[in-house]
């Protein structure tokens, strides 16, 4: 199994930070991220790199971000990312740098570049496991609150610090709200005062707090646990969870039966249903491996099942 085991970037007596270095291949070259990938362990790992800022947004990181999200969707071997930092701390939120001070409709320009991010990320069908260590605020608290499972270092600190700079965090609520526990979101928003990680799994946003050492290796086993499964099945799943939230229970059976049937249909689904049968190891294919055609058609068998001791057919 392929390890990655990166080394954080630190401030050098300089003042300055040195380059982060990638463990695998780099499909592009980006300023303010550094994407990487691992098509034999179908995982992509997106690396937030302004370290001498804590990763603030610019509109260049996020921009890229988006491109990068775009680019990993596009790649049928990829079936997990990990989004993490080069240094110590996760985002510091904002770049005051981009908005302070400027004009009304720049402002509104800027503070629309997270969400649109955040729905790119959330739209992709590819699984999102975020790794938080060090400062995590305000639209860095978004940024967690859009990953599908956020693994934290248990040096990492969770601030809405609106209160406190004199303009509500609400954007960064509206991308976090539906991760957190109803009163405890409240709680993040108004008291503008920092969280551990260990209230923030108590809260929801975060499934699972390690030490700080342990983290990278721990986010790799979790995306590797996710990407070791079918391809389709998983990308399926994540649209699948988040077509379901906003559908009465009746709805998501009716789209949930429709799915599986149409997934079983699949060349995976064929060979995880024989290999279960057989006792062996499947053979994933994802979307190479095809689906059934409209042009072959089998007529439907009988169904049979009993009740008590009655057996009835259809």
């Amino acid at each position: 199994m392929t390890d990655f085991k990166p080394v954080l970037v630190k401030q050098q007596s300089s003042g300055t930070y040195p380059p982060y270095t990638p463990s695998f291949n780099v499909p592009r070259e980006y300023n303010d991220i550094v994407l990487e990938w691992d098509t034999l362990s179908h995982i992509a790992i997106i690396t937030l790199n302004r370290p001498e800022v804590q990763n603030a947004l610019s509109p260049t990181l996020l921009e890229e971000t988006i491109d990068a999200l775009r680019l990993i969707e596009d790649n049928d071997a990829l079936s997990c990312i990990i989004l993490r930092s080069s240094s110590e701390h996760f985002c510091s939120g904002g770049d005051f740098q981009s908005f302070a001070n400027k004009d009304l409709l720049t402002q509104r320009w800027y503070f629309e570049l997270t969400p649109k991010m955040l729905q790119v990320m959330m739209n992709s069908s590819v699984p999102v496991v975020g790794a938080i260590r060090g400062n995590c605020c305000a639209l860095g608290v978004a940024i967690a609150g859009g990953c599908d499972i956020v693994l934290s270092s248990s040096t990492a600190s969770f601030l809405l610090p609106g209160g406190g700079v004199g303009f509500g965090c609400f954007t960064p609520t509206a991308g976090a709200y539906k991760s957190l526990h109803r009163k405890r979101m409240f709680e993040l928003l108004l008291t503008a005062r920092p969280h551990s990680a260990e209230w923030a799994r108590d809260a929801g946003l975060v499934n699972y707090v390690y030490p700080d050492a342990d983290l990278d290796a721990m986010a790799w086993e979790m995306a590797n646990t996710i990407a070791s499964n079918a391809p389709l099945v998983v990308r399926w799943s994540k649209q699948f969870f988040y077509h379901v939230q906003e559908m009465e229970q009746r709805q998501a059976f009716r789209y949930g039966s429709d799915l599986i049937t149409m997934q079983s249909l699949t060349w995976d689904g064929n060979e995880g249903q024989n290999a279960f049968l057989q006792k062996r190891k499947p053979n994933w294919q994802g979307r190479k491996g095809g689906s059934a055609r409209g042009d072959v058609h089998s007529p439907e068998e009988e169904h049979v099942w009993k009740v008590g001791k009655e057996t009835r057919r259809r």
